[in-house]
């Protein structure tokens, strides 16, 4: 089983995927967790380079999708098939919103590019994390290229990840709210998921 954790800058993606670790432990639950792009030894290298300022957007989708297929490779697939619950902060609806729709490549060349390279694989559920971006920003400290664009660039991704969330596994959640109370709502849909919960 994949669940993915989705949405723009400071929704709270990190905290409620660390959340989730935390609960499937309690229950005994196998599971991995990864960060895109980071997990393996070459994504974590490659994250590095994604985030420096001046990159072509086809160079930053190259990027991210060969961090994606080793991680696939070497800790997805090892982990599906040990059984684990393998959760993930961003995965493909990101690389659609910021490649394709924010950076302009449009959704059709990126999915196809993914479907391509073995780096399209389909979440069970996708966590949708929802806030108005100005209070999103509010809980962070801008650190990198994405995170220091301005508020207009956040608007817009907010829009495409709400636009494009039309899946069975897409689940919008409302972020704006006390943290237990989000995390509370991930815990209830994933237990649907869980037939020994």
């Amino acid at each position: 089983m994949i669940i993915s954790f989705e949405g723009g800058e400071g929704v709270g993606k990190t905290t409620h995927a660390a959340n989730l670790c935390s609960y499937l432990s309690n229950k005994e639950l196998p599971w991995l967790s990864i960060r895109e792009p980071g997990g393996s030894w070459l994504s974590e290298e490659v994250r590095a380079l994604f985030f420096k300022e001046g990159l072509d957007t086809m160079t930053e989708l190259l990027l991210v999708l060969a961090s994606r297929r080793q991680n696939i490779v070497e800790l997805i697939e090892p982990g599906l098939d040990k059984g684990s619950i393998v959760i993930i902060d961003r995965f493909i609806d990101s690389t659609i919103v910021y490649q394709g729709i924010a950076g302009g490549l449009g959704i059709e060349t990126v999915r196809h590019l993914m479907e391509q390279t073995g780096t399209w694989l389909e979440p069970d559920v996708t966590f949708v994390m929802d806030i108005d971006p100005v209070k999103g920003l509010k809980r962070i400290t801008p650190g990198d290229k994405f995170e220091n664009r301005g508020i207009d660039y956040h608007y817009m991704l907010r829009k495409a990840f709400l636009d494009i969330a039309t899946d069975r596994r897409h689940r919008i959640i409302n972020a704006d709210r006390d943290s237990s109370e989000v995390a509370r709502d991930i815990i209830t849909i994933v237990e649907e998921f869980l037939p020994h919960a």
